[in-house]
């Protein structure tokens, strides 16, 4: 890191928790592209009509939220 990076880091440091949060969230957005590819996209897309599909035609069934999050917790545990 340089030195100037530093001494911006440790000013952002004495900022009020809400003002850090809002100033993260500026420089994430500022190197995180705010469009996907238009391919992601389409993929994206398909993939949302393909599960509604299998949800319509019985293939799939729902789940509660808690217990998918949960699971997915535990998976990454």
């Amino acid at each position: 890191m340089s030195a100037a990076t530093e001494t911006v880091f440790i000013e952002a440091l004495s900022l009020p928790t809400k003002e850090r949060a809002l100033l993260v969230e500026k420089l994430l957005l500022s190197i995180e592209p705010t469009e996907g590819s238009p391919e992601i996209e389409a993929a994206w897309k398909r993939e949302a009509l393909d599960r509604c599909r299998a949800f319509d035609a019985g293939q799939m069934t729902e789940r509660d939220a808690s217990y998918v999050l949960n699971d997915a917790y535990r998976k990454v545990k």
